[in-house]
């Protein structure tokens, strides 16, 4: 399938797709058996070399990709809940035990300084442990598979549509996506992971009449999985299948036709 959007505007990185299946994929990249790390090196590669890739459950070991994909939240317990709200927010300054979350480091075989410091996406232990608590919860299918939108058959409906913009291409794609709206909020901005922002926040907006993207990623973390492939300026914006195919409709007479756009790609 082409994009419109994407063959209009020439987008250096054209936008890909998350699909979720019960089944490993043939002829795809993922992990390697027993190993995990961060799903974002795998989706990367998708964006930038346009390799169809995966990642399943048995690959999890990081404590926000459960919910980011929908497979449960990924925290059994009110300990795990806490340890993730601790190193989200002021690492070990902000831990109500910190004996007990040195103890946790001390056990774990490779701990950064990121750990005891924190990743600092929430401003204290309780704002992170409300925002943890109000993740988007899905449980469903072993795999998310990532290939390039010229790659999805007939037959396939995406989770989500990833688009990877630098800030003017941004620009166009916003006000596309505003071009037909008359009131309320128009992106989604969630202080969420960079595999949450692909994946279960735009999972909750498909069951919208309304559905908005979510831009992203905000996670220094997360970006620094993509930076080998993709430039430090660039964003994803992130939306259901129903919105990507308005958009690809609006698109079709809309700003990017104008003279006034052309005169930028000059």
């Amino acid at each position: 399938m082409e994009s419109n959007i994407s063959n209009e505007l020439g987008l250096k990185f054209p936008p890909i797709v998350l699909l979720k299946s019960d089944e490993k994929p043939e002829n795809a990249r993922g992990p390697k058996p027993g190993r995990g790390g961060c799903v974002m090196s795998f989706v990367a590669l998708t964006i930038a070399k346009r390799i169809t890739t995966y990642f399943g459950r048995e690959n999890i070991t990081c404590g926000g990709i459960s919910s980011g994909f929908g497979w449960g939240s990924g925290l059994p317990s009110d300990d795990a809940v806490d340890f993730q709200a601790t190193f989200l927010s002021q690492g070990i300054d902000s831990a109500p035990d910190k004996e007990a979350y040195q103890n946790k480091l001390d056990n774990m075989p490779r701990v950064s300084e990121m750990f005891r410091e924190g990743e600092r996406i929430f401003c204290d232990f309780e704002t992170a442990k409300a925002n943890i608590k109000n993740r988007p919860i899905y449980d469903e299918g072993e795999y998310v598979i990532f290939k390039g939108i010229e790659e999805l058959k007939e037959d396939e409906i995406p989770k989500s549509v990833i688009f990877t913009l630098n800030p003017l291409e941004l620009t166009i794609l916003i006000q596309l996506n505003t071009s037909f709206r008359t009131k309320d909020t128009y992106l989604q901005t969630p202080q969420a992971s960079s595999c949450q922002s692909i994946g279960c926040f735009v999972f909750k907006e498909d069951e919208s009449d309304n559905p908005k993207p979510v831009l992203g990623p905000i996670d220094l973390a997360g970006r620094a999985k993509t930076r080998h492939f993709i430039p430090d300026e660039y964003l994803t914006l992130s939306m259901p299948w129903k919105l990507y195919l308005k958009l690809e409709e609006l698109s079709k007479n809309s700003v990017i036709q104008t003279h006034l756009w052309k005169k930028y790609l000059e």
